[in-house]
């Protein structure tokens, strides 16, 4: 037999042989480290069998955890529970459900409790991923084969082991935190009732410290790991993915019999469990999970109910008619118009209400013309006392504000209402004549409504003039906005006309020392102009009632009193309704009611 001295230099050369990519003082290392558990073994009465038999292939996982299955059977159930509940009452209570759904009240609660449950399910999930978890996982335990007659005597042992068995565990970090001594609330141990630990080893390292700190921890003079039928690691750390593999020998395996192993031990805000992986989803975490799944999809349910008929409750004064209706006139109303019949039709959709804008009077005069008034409105800025509209009754609607607008280079930002009046009609013709600056020698090009609009009586009723002498905007002497028309003098200023409020606005963007009028929500929605204030007021409610003077008041014409239960009388009565005057006040438009009625009367 080599004495220690030739068995240490022998251990060298094979590690040296195995790890030729290795430094001397790695292999010293594991020398010693060979030498120290070699000699522990012996001391410990080794489990190592020179006559041992070749372990049986069958692989046994003793060590299946209790899966706790309540918890999630009282979440599922209680969830079902609520499904149930909320389906019978959508059938039954359908109505009383979509009346508290679509109120605010409703709304705002599942809007609440979808981001409650989302913020719990999300906190869940973030503390279940940084759980310490400890896997202890029987991976054999299997007896020696041994024929029959025959004994068991491993080396060291003054006699035979009885019943000689195997048991191989993988002990791994699977958490999501790093897990250290300070962590463990009780050790991890294996007990094996009614079996005897002979010894155990630890290999198979995974973590580049493990397997000094590992011995260093077990050399220790207080720490008896083997205790009967139980054997309990130190406290060591682990990284998150580090493991390493035990190797326990027992007495008392009985071949054909299922023995039992107990996974002792907890941790810290973590478990030690005989799972491979990962935990499956908590049921804390599969509980606020499916509520707000619940959640989103009532408040997904309730949006959609609150755009479907008949189970939306419609808005106070709402009055569904089918049929068809046509609303012609105001281009300046126009925009507010067609959003009103828009929102209309999406409370009632079996109704059909068409917004065209050729102008107030041109509105006005489709009305009185046409064979169907029973089908049609007219949109008027500013009442029409004229013979052959005779028969058409205006109501009130709104306050319309206009405001002056200019192209981008012209170097004003105010006018007086004289200067407004020399432009418009003519006097001024160059800029020079407004800005007293003699640089200023551009030449005003006026970009004015035509004839038939209600803006551009106005704009004459109420600037230029008065209601009872009102002053005519300049003749027309352009085409193109840019040039005067073939044989005009170019004494005569440039004045050209548009159809639409619209085309205003890009004629004034478009061309350079243009100035033009429009109503304020679409002079807002245009690029390349700026609005001009009128004796240093601006188109607002409050300097309306300052004396701001270029605005109106919107009329909307029938031929006769509509009659009751038509379309034209239902669609009437919603422009004034709590969502008609909201839908008007985000174009800027004031409803003639209540504190309004005395600044509505304004012809």
């Amino acid at each position: 037999m080599p004495d220690s001295d030739q068995k240490t230099d022998l251990t060298r050369d094979l590690y040296a042989a195995a790890y030729p990519e290795q430094d001397p003082s790695w292999i010293d290392g594991q020398v010693a480290l060979a030498e120290r558990r070699i000699t522990r073994a012996k001391e410990a009465e080794p489990s190592t069998s020179a006559g041992a038999r070749q372990l049986s292939a069958a692989v046994i996982n003793r060590a299946a955890p209790v899966r706790r299955r309540g918890p999630r059977i009282a979440a599922s159930a209680g969830l079902a529970v609520v499904a149930v509940v909320a389906l019978v009452l959508g059938i039954t209570e359908r109505r009383w459900v979509a009346e508290a759904a679509i109120s605010p009240v409703g709304i705002n609660g599942l809007l609440i409790a979808t981001v409650v449950a989302g913020v719990a399910a999300l906190i869940s999930y973030v503390r279940s991923r940084r759980r310490r978890i400890l896997s202890c996982r029987v991976r054999i335990d299997a007896p020696f084969e041994v024929d029959v007659g025959e004994t068991v005597r491993l080396e060291g042992e003054r006699a035979a082991v009885a019943d000689p068995g195997v048991v191989v565990a993988r002990i791994k970090n699977t958490g999501g935190a790093q897990i250290t001594a300070t962590d463990y609330v009780s050790p991890l141990a294996l007990h094996f009732p009614g079996r005897k630990v002979i010894s155990f080893d630890a290999t198979e390292f995974e973590g580049d410290k493990l397997p000094n700190v590992f011995h260093d921890l077990l050399e220790q003079d207080d720490f008896e790991p083997i205790q009967g039928d139980r054997v309990e690691l130190p406290l060591i750390g682990l990284e998150r993915g580090d493991s390493f593999k035990l190797v326990i020998v027992l007495s008392g395996t009985k071949v054909g019999k299922k023995h039992q192993i107990a996974v002792e031990g907890g941790l810290r805000d973590g478990l030690i469990t005989t799972r491979e992986g990962r935990e499956r989803i908590r049921p804390d975490t599969l509980f606020w999970g499916s509520l707000t799944a619940l959640c989103a999809g009532a408040l997904a349910v309730v949006l959609l109910l609150n755009n479907v008929v008949p189970f939306t409750k419609l808005p106070q004064g709402v009055i569904c008619v089918p049929g068809s209706l046509a609303a012609e006139g105001s281009s300046a109303f126009g925009r507010a118009a067609t959003e009103l019949a828009g929102s209309y039709h999406a409370y009632c959709p079996e109704s059909s209400i068409k917004i065209r804008t050729p102008g107030s009077l041109e509105g006005l005069r489709r009305l009185a013309d046409t064979t169907n008034p029973r089908g049609q409105l007219a949109l008027s800025d500013g009442r029409v006392d004229d013979p052959q509209f005779s028969q058409l009754v205006p109501s009130r609607l709104a306050i319309v504000p206009f405001t002056f607008v200019v192209s981008a280079n012209v170097p004003i930002s105010t006018l007086s209402v004289a200067d407004a009046r020399r432009i418009f009609t003519g006097t001024a013709r160059v800029w020079s004549d407004i800005t007293g600056n003699p640089r200023d020698t551009k030449e005003i090009r006026v970009v004015g409504r035509s004839a038939s609009s209600g803006t551009r009586r106005t704009l004459e009723n109420y600037v230029l003039g008065t209601p009872g002498a009102p002053l005519a905007q300049a003749t027309a002497t352009s085409d193109s906005c840019r040039d005067r028309r073939p044989g005009t003098p170019t004494t005569k200023p440039i004045v050209c006309e548009q159809g639409s409020t619209a085309d205003l606005t890009d004629q004034v963007g478009s061309q350079d020392d243009a100035i033009g009028y429009a109503d304020v929500s679409d002079v807002e929605q245009s690029t390349g102009v700026k609005q001009i204030s009128l004796d240093g007021r601006t188109a607002t409610l409050e300097d309306i009632r300052a004396g701001y003077p270029f605005w109106t008041v919107e009329y909307v014409y029938s031929r006769g009193l509509p009659d009751a239960g038509s379309l034209a009388a239902a669609f009437k009565t919603y422009l004034l309704t709590p969502e008609g005057r909201s839908t008007m006040e985000g174009f800027q438009y004031y409803a003639c009611i209540d504190d309004l009625q005395d600044v509505c009367a304004r012809r």
